[in-house]
This record gives C-alpha cells, structure tokens and sequence, in this order.
C-alpha cells in the first residue's frame, strides 16, 4: 500500500495536512448534502472488512467536508450535524468554509459548558499535558475513546456470538459479545473494559463498562479523567450502500458530564488494506 506521507509513530500518515485548503474543500462540497444509504433491515449489516479514517486517505473523494474538518479536533455528533447544516443551507453561500467552521466552534464551545460538570472543569484544569497518555509509548492510561476516534484503520469480524474489533492503534483488539445481556459482576477494570452488542437494523450496538479511568478528549476543549463510573455506547452503522459507516460514541460519566459526551466518525470500506503492525517511536500525546 503506497504511503500518503510519513510520520514518527506509525507507517499510516496519520497527520492531515494543515494545508487542506479552501480548493480542496469545495471539491468535496458537492458531496456534502448527499443522503445516506441505508443498509436494509431484514439483516444484520455486513460490517465484515478494513476500514479506514480521513487521515490515513484525505484524497478520496467519498469524504465530506464535515469529515475533513472533524478529522483532527473531533466534533460531536450534534456539532457534525450542526457543520452539516451549514454547508448546505442556500443562505450560506457567500460565506467562506472558514467562517462555518469558526460558527461550528462556537456551537461545539457552547454545548461542552452545559454538558461539562464543576468536576469535569477541575479535572480539566489540574491535567499536566506531560503526563498525557502514550508519551511513554505505552497504551496505559490510553482510554477506549481514543482508541475509537484514532485514526489508524479498524479492522471489524463479525460471528454469531461475537465480534471482534482489530486495531491498528497500539495493535489493540477487543471482544464484542453478542450473547451476554450485561457485564460480569466480579470482572476486573481494564483499560478498554468489557463490551456486548447487538443489532438494530444496520447498526450494531455496543455497550462497555468497567474500564480503568483513563484520559479522554472533549470536542474543541481540554482533555480531562474519565470517572469509575464511566460507560460508553458505541453505534456503527452501514451507509452509501455498504461503502462508509458511521461511527458515534457516548461515554456516560455522571462525574464529569450532564448528558453523554458524544463523538462522531465516518470511515470507508477499504477492500485489500491490511492492519499494518503499530510500531511507537515518540509519540506527541495526540493522534
């Protein structure tokens, strides 16, 4: 597989260019308000295969532009819906991608201060940026969202009774069990804890808990420490017949937030990509 560009902590080029500009977006702008196709429900979605994120192949042209923006920073759903809205509303047209996404900020900004609670802005304000997960290159402290939003492929195997979750990222995999309806009881925390699904039409559904606290980034804020009593509610879900999925994550954490914290991805089958092997040489503490 050709390397789009290289960088210190994997082979992927997980780094967008801080030059995408403004010609590039509006090739992407056509694409921005096109409908979504929806995998049938009769069936369980054909989630089977490789999937990649915006910055390991920026120049494919199935990429919105709400992608391209969100790839980096990360936006919540509400916040991706938002952008979305902006691009293709007539009123807009005269206005440059720039100032939607500053207007996008501003939402994102204005939804974190209602959702985050005082202990989240403690959290918040006593986090040592030295201390950030994976400095060390090792994955502990690394939580599940980040594992999640990474930008490095996910590779998904579907069975009756499980899936299986492969990740490029620190060459991670997680268990997905589809016939137990909670967690159990005695099990130990652990860093990306323990997770059943189910279907719901072309979504699949994960539910996790008892994970370790860990770090984990809020959309266009600080990060913070997820609490014990953190849980999170994963969704993929096929679109445009079978070619992209979208990928929402709730992390419940009464601790730091009124409501889930969301996030949002969208990822494209990649037929013939393999997980390549995650080798850490120094990592930034960011994607």
């Amino acid at each position: 597989m050709p390397k789009q560009c290289e960088v210190s902590q994997s082979p992927r080029c997980v780094r967008a260019l801080p030059g995408l500009c403004t010609a590039w977006l509006l090739i992407f702008l056509a694409a921005a308000g096109t409908p979504n196709a929806q995998a049938g429900d009769d069936a369980r979605p054909d989630l089977n295969g490789v999937w990649i994120s915006v910055l390991v192949a920026f120049d494919d042209p199935r990429w919105r532009i709400a992608d391209l923006v969100c790839a980096r920073a990360g936006c919540s759903v509400e916040s991706y819906a938002y952008l979305q809205g902006l691009l293709v509303d007539p009123a807009n047209k005269n206005r440059t991608t720039k100032h939607l996404v500053e207007d996008m900020n501003r939402f994102q900004q204005e939804a974190n201060q209602k959702l985050l609670t005082p202990a989240a802005r403690k959290s918040q304000a006593e986090f040592d940026p030295s201390q950030e997960a994976a400095l060390d290159c090792k994955p502990d402290g690394d939580g599940l969202r980040h594992q999640i939003l990474a930008p490095l492929p996910l590779q998904i195997e579907q069975h009756d009774d499980k899936v299986i979750l492969r990740y490029e990222y620190w060459n991670a995999e997680r268990t997905v069990y589809l016939d137990q309806d909670g967690h159990p009881q005695d099990g130990a925390p652990s860093r990306l804890g323990h997770s059943t699904g189910r279907y719901e039409g072309s979504t699949l559904i994960v539910e996790t808990a008892q994970m370790l606290p860990s770090e984990t980034g809020i959309p266009n804020d600080k990060p913070l420490t997820l609490s014990a009593e953190a849980r999170t509610v994963e969704r993929y879900t096929l679109t445009d017949e079978g070619q992209a999925m979208d990928v929402t994550l709730d992390i419940i954490d009464p601790v730091n937030f009124t409501g889930p914290m969301q996030s949002h991805r969208r990822m494209l089958i990649a037929p013939g990509w393999e997980l390549d092997k995650f080798e850490c040489e120094s990592l930034t503490g960011q994607y």
